[in-house]
């Protein structure tokens, strides 16, 4: 049988559904992308955020489609909104034939050979196993799983559990097999990657993962996704700054910058602490790019503690900023905080968040005019005008890109897939543009 999958939401997400396609594909079904040539469909929901469970409805019906204008037999769905709101699921989508949780996918072998009817070879899910299907040459590498830090808007670890690292040799022997294959640009990914080790080894490892990562053969770019100011040690910033195969990008979220707000998103962070670790690591790695994350509207916000956040946007100037209005959220603790923000309030201190950042984004774009870097050629854009690349201070499907114009001289010798050195000569707020060295 030919199975398809469509992956909703982060890039954690993206690895289980890599894992379930191996777990197909060494079964002996075929993999397909077209979902009309499929016999079974998977959607791998994300159940975050109100906004990710719209999309994952949405697409669960429109892959339901299938079933009668196309070959698909079966429709499952797997992931986070199913650990959520199986029940729900099962019982106001029809179309939906069976339910995986991400709790259940430890027993996913005993659940499909009772749906399909038929025995499996492979019993489990195997990161050494996964069917990579991000551009090449990048895969994502995920060291750890579910959360410890219990912010207080977010419904992680009621969907992913306690943090748990992977074990070292784990992860390298994951990263040699794909460097074998051609992989070479990694980024280290899970819900707190600055963690890792901490409950395994009884301390902070990531440092040590770093250095023992850039040893192997083949790798070429490694980029650390998700990390908790509080735990960014000066180990870490340091060996960030010495290991010429690690991006100096540091992905930052810091979600608010008033001290109250931060106590009640039981973040562990300070304001004080934010300014002084971001400090600490451009004057320990002068050429970082530094990214966070920002959320308007939390309960009780009031305009004097938004002002603060958008005076310290100004003034710590974060080369690339994601910004999100707060959503509500059950079975976390701020679901029933007084002082709920009105939607229209939440949405207009965003827009302001985006007026501020577009300027910091734009002058931080300014300032690379004339520079020349390696970038990694990832596509042809859809108007078939541009190679879309990437240098190593843009991390995939989050930040701008650098487009080189498609010429029959100088980029004759462009490939996708492969590495070339540009210049930039010009750019946005968001986007750089390049020609060929």
């Amino acid at each position: 049988m030919n199975v398809g999958l469509v992956t909703l939401g982060c890039s954690k997400n993206q690895v289980d559904s890599e894992m379930i396609l191996g777990f197909f594909k060494k079964n002996g079904f075929n993999i397909v992308s077209d979902p009309k040539n499929a016999d079974v469909i998977i959607v791998n929901t994300c159940g975050f955020i109100e906004s990710a469970k719209v999309e994952a409805i949405d697409t669960i019906l429109e892959m339901a489609d299938y079933k009668v204008y196309g070959k698909c037999k079966a429709l499952i769905a797997t992931g986070c909104l199913v650990k959520r709101y199986k029940k729900e699921i099962l019982e106001t989508l029809p179309e939906v034939d069976l339910c995986i949780g991400v709790d259940e996918y430890e027993n996913i072998e005993q659940i499909l050979s009772k749906f399909f009817n038929q025995k499996f070879l492979i019993h489990k899910l195997d990161f050494n196993d996964r069917v990579i299907s991000t551009n090449f040459p990048l895969a994502y590498i995920r060291i750890s799983d579910g959360c410890d830090n219990r912010c207080s808007y977010c419904a992680i670890p009621n969907i992913r559990g306690s943090f748990k690292s992977r074990k070292m040799e784990d992860i390298l022997n994951e990263v040699e097999l794909l460097a074998k294959e051609g992989i070479s640009e990694f980024c280290i990914i899970s819900q707190d990657t600055s963690k890792y080790g901490l409950d395994i080894y009884g301390k902070l490892m990531l440092a040590e993962l770093l250095n023992k990562m850039s040893k192997i053969d083949g790798v070429k770019w490694i980029r650390i996704l998700y990390m908790y100011l509080f735990e960014t040690t000066d180990e870490l910033i340091q060996e960030i700054a010495n290991n010429k195969k690690v991006c100096k990008y540091f992905d930052i979220p810091i979600q608010h910058l008033n001290d109250r707000i931060l106590k009640l998103m039981n973040r562990h962070d300070t304001k004080e602490i934010i300014y002084d670790r971001v400090d600490k690591i451009r004057k320990m790695v002068p050429d970082a790019v530094l990214r966070t994350t920002v959320i308007t509207g939390f309960p009780t916000e009031t305009e004097e503690e938004f002002e603060e956040l958008l005076d310290g946007i100004k003034k710590l100037k974060f080369d690339r900023l994601g910004a999100f209005t707060y959503s509500r959220e059950e079975d976390t603790k701020a679901y029933s905080m007084d002082g709920q923000i009105p939607q229209n309030v939440k949405e207009e201190r965003l827009k302001k968040v985006f007026e501020v950042q577009s300027k910091v984004s734009l002058n931080a774009n300014k300032n690379r005019m004339g520079k020349e870097y390696e970038v990694i050629v990832e596509d042809i854009s859809e108007d078939e005008k541009y190679f879309v690349c990437r240098s190593r201070l843009e991390a995939p499907d989050v930040d701008g890109r650098i487009y080189i114009k498609i010429d029959d001289e100088s980029t004759k010798k462009v490939i996708v897939g492969e590495y070339t050195k540009v210049k930039i000569i010009d750019f946005n707020e968001y986007d750089l543009f390049a020609k060929v060295i």
